[in-house]
């Protein structure tokens, strides 16, 4: 018997049992159904995740002052002279409040070298104007939504100057409040949302700037750039032989590393989360499948005693979850494709202090992921129905003729 004649007979054989059929359809598709939905989503965000923290510099490492101890001038030409290390500047960092668009909004202050910035940052990129320099003080690079509002509206421009409120907490833990006035000599260009720094948030300034406005004389830490990504663990290495647990260091390869391994293990867990609906699916499938071969014991016996051999009829009743398992991973893999895209249409929103970035990522719908779903499913189709097929095999041709 060919193929073609098993696919025709397990096709009329469901469609004279449409309900359960479809039930059982509908029962398979819930696997297919979730694991895109979930998986294409989890993935699509996480590498939303890694190349928003590659984007900000895979070359660049961050040297974060310690507890008890402060960089200085000499720290800085000391990481400096470092073999990798082609360029190095402080900064510090800070939040305040200004007016757009009529409403008081948090943002971003970043006291920093903006030409290592954009050096570090390739992805960065002016829209319009010159970024300061280093020894412009009182002048500021801003980003794409301070400068324009939510509806595209212009609220600031070069030569506009940007009154910022920021607070700090004084001697004896009392809350003072400052204000830092710098001129907008550039914009950046639209940058998106970010999963660390948000550049559309972030007002970038000289970092003697915010030392002389502020009346702050220590650094946050140093910006370190690195000769080639492949030189940054070495690097790392060597700073943290040099100052022990003095400091914090950080490069953003190593954030995405571990950013990787988090997303890795989560894709496992939704793996092995969305396998309890196929097994659900399996039992449903054999279930059905027991009473449908009940159902038909007299005509089993009929097909064999006109010749059908015991391994056709196993084949058979094994067509019948296949056929069903395809149905099923079409229907579940469309409704998928549509939740992925729906769900992901609700966006994530990471907060930082006290202020909240919403990213939308668009689901990873990989070929790879409908391949592994297929065949699961197929599986499911060929596990649930192994056991009735088996036992129709079974069959005595004599006793399936005379069953009522």
């Amino acid at each position: 018997m060919r193929l073609t004649d098993m696919v025709r007979l397990s096709t009329r054989s469901l469609s004279e049992r449409k309900l359960r059929a479809a039930l059982t359809i509908i029962g398979i598709a819930i696997g297919p159904l979730a694991l895109i939905t979930i998986t294409s989503v989890t993935s699509g965000y996480g590498n939303y995740i890694i190349q928003s923290i590659l984007g900000l510099g895979q070359n660049m490492i961050v040297v974060m002052s310690g507890q008890n101890y402060k960089l200085t001038q000499d720290d800085l030409e000391l990481l400096r002279s470092i073999e990798g290390v082609v360029d190095a500047t402080p900064f510090y960092s800070t939040q305040g409040e200004i007016t757009i668009g009529g409403e008081r909004k948090t943002v971003f202050i970043y006291g920093v070298d903006s030409s290592f910035l954009l050096k570090a940052i390739v992805s960065l990129q002016v829209k319009e104007g010159s970024p300061p320099l280093e020894t412009d003080i009182g002048k500021a690079m801003i980003g794409y939504s301070i400068a324009f509002d939510s509806s595209g509206n212009r609220q600031y421009g070069p030569g506009d100057v940007v009154s910022i409120t920021v607070y700090q907490i004084g001697e004896r833990g009392k809350l003072q409040t400052k204000r830092l006035n710098v001129a907008v000599t550039a914009v950046l260009d639209k940058y998106g949302g970010a999963a660390f720094l948000n550049p559309d948030q972030t007002i970038f300034t000289p970092i003697e700037t915010i030392q002389k406005m502020l009346g702050i004389k220590d650094w946050a830490g140093i910006l370190l750039l690195a000769e080639d990504p492949s030189q940054v663990d070495l690097i790392t290495s060597k700073i943290r032989d040099i100052y022990g647990g003095n400091v914090d260091v950080i490069s953003f390869l190593a954030l995405a590393r571990i950013a990787m391994s988090i997303i890795n293990t989560v894709d496992f867990i939704t793996f092995a989360a969305t396998l309890s609906a196929f097994a659900v699916a399996i039992a449903g499938t054999a279930s059905t499948m027991i009473t449908s071969v009940i159902e038909r014991t007299r005509e089993i016996g009929v097909m064999k005693a006109l010749g059908f051999k015991d391994w056709q009829v196993l084949l058979l009743i094994i067509m019948e979850g296949v056929v069903m398992s395809i149905i099923g991973v079409v229907i579940g893999s469309a409704l998928g494709v549509l939740g992925a895209h729906l769900l992901s249409k609700y966006g994530l929103t990471i907060t930082g202090g006290a202020v909240s970035v919403r990213i939308e990522a668009s689901p990873d719908l990989s070929p790879m992921l409908f391949l592994r779903t297929t065949i699961l499913t197929i599986f499911v189709g060929v596990a649930g129905a192994s056991f009735p097929a088996h036992r129709a095999m079974k069959i005595p041709p004599a006793v399936a003729l005379r069953y009522e």
